[in-house]
């Protein structure tokens, strides 16, 4: 199995299952908590989950190269935008008719948008993607979504 394969296995479970705790803390039926809070939650377990990931290899010594500042600003970017998708997901949890099972589906549309930035920003046709297996993936992914939103 290649690498980037398994990475792809792991990053879907995770965030398959930070849905659970997000529906938890923001849903009317169990904890209500303050959209602000969620942020400055998930702040935290990625500040932690950072610090650990950085010690376990080996430490800091990426905070002296000469890309650190381009690095933690897009980085910050990139977590900004997330965090804006997050806090809307966790702001659709608080109506209790949102079934998880079904926003979730919708919601991963998103990697529609991924695919379409791939191949547009960073012309990925050439380094050998297959757009047809692509456009087929991704019209059986929103046909999914649809169906489970349905």
């Amino acid at each position: 199995m290649k690498t980037w394969v398994l990475a792809g296995l792991v990053a879907a479970l995770a965030y398959g299952v930070y849905s659970l705790p997000l529906k938890y803390l923001s849903s009317d039926r169990y904890m209500k908590a303050p959209l602000e809070l969620v942020a400055l939650g998930l702040a935290l377990g990625v500040l932690v989950t950072g610090g650990v990931f950085a010690w376990l290899r080996g430490g800091m010594p990426m905070l002296a190269t000469p890309t650190m500042w381009r690095g933690l600003l897009l980085g910050a970017a990139a977590g900004s935008i997330w965090l804006i998708g997050t806090l809307t997901v966790t702001a659709a949890f608080r109506d209790p008719a949102t079934n998880m099972s079904q926003l979730i589906p919708l919601v991963n549309a998103n990697t529609l948008v991924a695919v379409l930035g791939g191949l547009l920003v960073f012309r990925e046709l050439a380094n050998g993607a297959d757009l047809i297996k692509i456009l087929v993936g991704s019209v059986l992914m929103m046909i999914g979504g649809y169906v489970l939103s349905s």
